[in-house]
């Protein structure tokens, strides 16, 4: 009987080496991602993506501001053309 209550103990063991492995890799995995990112983030091309995204935002909502000007200038014009 004694090799049954050995072998119960050992799914156990194994179970726990693996869980301890795959938690190994997990963080191996999320270190790998962050200096990824990191070096990513560092980098001149991504510094020049960030300034081409700025410059095109701002410009769109340039454009965008005359539009509404125009828009509720029009409005009010057509206003007045009723009022008279």
């Amino acid at each position: 009987m004694t090799p049954d209550k050995n072998m119960d103990k050992e799914p156990e063991k194994t179970e726990e080496k693996i869980q301890k492995k795959t938690d190994q890799w997990i963080e191996k995995a999320e270190d790998y991602i962050d200096e990824a990112s990191e070096k990513i983030h560092n980098s001149e091309t991504y510094k020049k993506a960030d300034e081409a995204m700025e410059k095109a935002t701002k410009s769109i909502f340039r454009k965008a501001g005359r539009l509404w000007g125009k828009s509720e200038r029009y409005f009010k014009d057509q206003d007045k053309k009723k009022d008279e």
